[in-house]
């Protein structure tokens, strides 16, 4: 049988046993494999070692070093994991970043029949040995800083796998120190480690990932070994795998000489086929068709489907963002192709709802993902004037930017909006050598910002949303804020939950992400099932009148069914399904994408039954009474908060009014940190602002409803004034009536409610303060910004600059009810033990 490449590549045995065979799934790509030609199978192979893979092998056998991996994009971590795994009979334990590298290795690994290799990621592991709460940061904290013990045996191991080195922070090398410890305490001691990373693809410095825990792993991670009885000191070897399996010549030659203008060490090439394409470098309006040509030219000439093709921009939700028409325009003319385009720059790309489609992604998700066509936005002075106006270095090609450009094995397209300048990186003189250059409409770049435009691009941003401040913080600024605010959970969550499927089969094969339409469906819902009435139609109405984009491309199918669903509010008709299409038709209008409203039919709006809804009504009835008010927007100008030479402006939208109780409600697989800091920002606006519609008049509970047809159709009753003068520490009743001015966080799915307050203390208010703090965040961002020696200094003694004490309370974790359980279960168990004994 003739093998992949050339006949030499073998199968290796594990146990004396031949690999297993295994029909990997469809996420899983495998590099080398044959078919049986006599059972219709695929037998997974792993090719022959190479120089570094023998030479990392042979540093194992003996026992006596560390190893330093730097492998560049595409060089095969995994594969040399697996090598390692296969050739010694060690214990491995491997230690991932994402869940979806994590589950990957798991299939290879399984389909070698490793025994000896255990495969985890550090909050999964922390989650499984130590506590539920470990799977957010603030977990993995709370392990080390109460040096929690394990809750069962850790997995043995003599070699210790630390993948994607360069994204570790302070929090998850504390955790590692700690893991290493307990496991000295049971037997595995100081096992030898494998680190492997890239210090290019260092992208997450706003959560404070340093490529020094990479680099300077010599001085950060210590070990002995034995020889003789005498304990000797473990030293470390480096070893650059710059050999890229994925990218052709053609892309490392461009990457090599225009982005990483000649820089060490240079990647290095497998594939060598000259007929393979040079990347296109497209200077065109890129808020033009010109790139729906170049992805026609992939799916019609090229032959490659949807699933091969990746199109990636900076952020997909910018305000101004060309990747946002292109993906609209791909919705209306080519709608055989389907699409996925994450709800959020921050959310994980689902393999469910992506399979089989034609991936938008930002420069950030797309990290772990390679296709065999990239399409990049903004490859242009666009990046640093809107993206990143802290750059390191303008001399080469930026972490972000790098990452994004390794994604494509074969075709690579970048898309300069000829507005626009070159990078500052670029080699003009040089381009056309590394790529071909089409020509067409404003193929020639033509900067045309004046003086005054530019100085306002440098100027920093000074108008936010409350989720925009919100997204990406550090965890010490979390931790900081946090300390700001007093926490109350006036609610425990039910152990049963409303679960309503967050995905769809809108045709075979072909599943929807429909969390986000119900998250806002559910307060609209309970509106209209309360009283009759419902906002969210009444807006979408007012902006189909208006005729608010991007609502002008639907055809009348849609727009007729819109006015038959408001028809069925006059009539009190409306179904449950009513309320959804018009969520997600309130979704585009946020967001600006149209595909998810052409992807869901009609008819498959059924997903959010009567008895999910019955169920959520049952627990908003308890809490919310029927004169609130919903979708207000809020916002205000603060005059003491400056962002450069600006006041610093915020609006948002509250889910609702209740009295004078302001509420967030929640349809999350559970209450995060952020939704606090969300709330705690609605409250800075309206504390300021002093809305008087909604918090300075009450309702009168004696008082009759009125029926206002003018407001929405709206019910309500008349109101009288509460006068406040927050800052009159006189007034005996000040603290009665701030009572009155509660601000609620709500998970509709499990009841659970807390309440968030700002503690009195002389002029101190924490939700400024916590809205200042995020400012800064984003007006400055804190990365890890200091010298080497205090960075080891900082090391030895924990990260105290940037690892703060737990603020976060244990009960705003996703595994809250777990640990409640665990807990249960464990006095349970003591009292019978008790009374046994007795």
């Amino acid at each position: 049988m003739k093998l992949p490449l050339d006949a030499a590549r073998r199968t290796y045995n594990t146990n004396s046993r031949d690999v297993a065979l295994w029909h990997p799934p469809s996420f899983v790509k495998v590099r080398y494999e044959t078919k049986d030609a006599s059972t219709g199978t695929r037998k997974v192979l792993l090719p022959p070692l190479s120089n570094q893979q023998e030479q990392a092998r042979q540093i194992l056998v003996a026992g006596k070093q560390n190893i330093l991996i730097n492998a560049c994009a595409g060089s095969g971590k995994t594969t040399t994991l697996l090598q390692m795994a296969s050739h010694l009979g060690k214990k491995f334990l491997a230690l991932l970043y994402n869940r979806r590298l994590r589950a990957e290795t798991i299939a290879r690994s399984e389909s070698l029949d490793l025994r000896n290799l255990t495969i985890d990621n550090y909050h999964g592991l922390a989650y499984r040995y130590y506590t539920p709460e470990a799977d957010t940061d603030q977990g993995l904290k709370r392990i080390v800083e109460e040096d929690m013990q394990p809750t069962h045996p850790l997995p043995e191991f003599d070699v210790l796998v630390l993948d994607e080195q360069q994204d570790m922070n302070p929090i998850i090398y504390n955790f590692v120190l700690k893991l290493l410890r307990d496991c000295a305490k049971t037997g595995t001691n100081s096992p030898q480690l494998m680190l492997l990373g890239d210090p290019r693809q260092e992208i997450y410095q706003f959560n404070n990932a340093d490529k020094r825990f990479l680099t300077h792993c010599r001085d950060l991670f210590t070990g002995q070994y034995l020889e003789n009885g005498k304990a000797h000191e473990r030293t470390w070897v480096e070893i650059n795998q710059m050999v890229s399996f994925r990218m052709t010549s053609q892309i490392i030659r461009f990457i090599n000489r225009q982005l990483l203008r000649g820089s060490k060490p240079q990647i290095e090439a497998v594939k060598n086929n000259p007929d393979d394409p040079l990347p296109r470098y497209v200077v065109c309006d890129a808020y033009s068709d010109a790139p729906l040509k170049e992805l026609k030219r992939l799916l019609e000439e090229e032959k490659l489907p949807p699933e091969e093709i990746l199109i990636m921009a900076p952020s997909l939700r910018s305000a101004r963002n060309p990747i946002r028409d292109l993906a609209n325009l791909i919705a209306l003319e080519m709608p055989e192709v389907r699409l996925h385009i994450p709800t959020d720059d921050d959310d994980s790309i689902s393999e469910k709802v992506s399979a089989g489609k034609l991936i938008f992604a930002s420069y950030h998700q797309a990290k772990g993902i390679e296709r065999e066509a990239a399409i990049l936005f903004n490859f242009s002075s666009s990046y640093y004037d809107f993206y990143d106006r802290h750059p390191t270095t303008l001399v080469n090609v930026g972490n972000v930017q790098y990452v994004a450009a390794t994604r494509a094995k074969k075709h690579l397209v970048l898309i300069h909006h000829y507005e626009d300048d070159y990078l500052p990186f670029i080699d003009r003189k040089t381009l056309s050598k590394y790529c071909y250059r089409p020509s067409g409409p404003n193929s020639r770049v033509k900067p045309h910002r004046t003086e005054k435009e530019i100085e306002r691009i440098k100027m920093p941003k000074f108008r936010w949303k409350v989720t925009d401040l919100t997204r990406n913080i550090p965890e010490t600024v979390v931790s900081a804020c946090f300390q700001e605010l007093g926490l109350e959970m006036v609610r425990q969550p039910n152990d049963y939950r409303v679960r309503p499927d967050p995905h769809v089969e809108v045709a075979p094969g072909d599943w929807e992400a429909v969390a986000d339409i119900t998250g806002t469906a559910v307060p609209a819902i309970f509106e209209y099932e309360q009283r009759g009435t419902c906002k969210l139609i009444t807006d979408v109405i007012d902006s189909l009148d208006k005729s608010q984009k991007p609502l002008d491309l639907l055809s009348e199918k849609y727009t007729n069914h819109m006015l038959d669903i408001n028809d069925r509010l006059e009539e009190q008709k409306l179904r449950i399904s009513d309320i959804l299409f018009m969520a997600n038709i309130s979704n585009m209008l946020t967001s600006g994408y149209i595909y998810k409203v052409l992807s869901v039919p009609f008819e498959r709006y059924t997903w959010f039954t009567t008895e999910h809804s019955e169920a959520a009504f049952n627990i908003l009835s308890k809490q919310i009474g029927e004169e609130a008010r919903y979708e207000v927007f809020i916002g205000h100008r603060f005059t003491d908060i400056t962002a450069g030479n600006n006041h610093a402006s915020v609006i948002g939208r509250v889910d609702l009014f209740d009295y004078a109780r302001l509420w967030e409600l929640k349809w999350t697989s559970a209450l995060r940190p952020e939704h606090v800091l969300q709330v705690a920002l609605y409250a800075a606006i309206n504390k300021r602002s002093r809305i008087k519609k909604f918090r300075e008049k009450e309702y009168v509970d004696s008082q009759p409803l009125e029926y206002r047809e003018r407001i929405a159709k709206r019910k309500t009753r008349p109101k009288i004034p509460i006068d406040i003068d927050y800052n009159n520490l006189e007034d005996e009743d000040l603290y009665k009536k701030l009572s009155r001015l509660s601000n609620y966080l709500l998970h509709v799915p499990t009841g659970q409610r807390i309440k968030i307050s700002s503690p009195l203390g002389g002029e101190r208010d924490g939700f400024i303060e916590v809205l200042k703090k995020l400012i800064k965040a984003k007006v400055d961002p804190p990365p890890l910004a200091i010298n080497d020696k205090k960075f080891l200094e900082e090391a030895k003694n924990g990260f105290p600059s940037f690892v703060g004490p737990c603020a976060v309370p244990p009960w705003l974790s996703p595994g809250w009810n777990k640990m409640k359980k665990r807990s249960k279960l464990q006095l349970e168990t003591l009292e019978g033990n008790t009374a046994g004994s007795g």
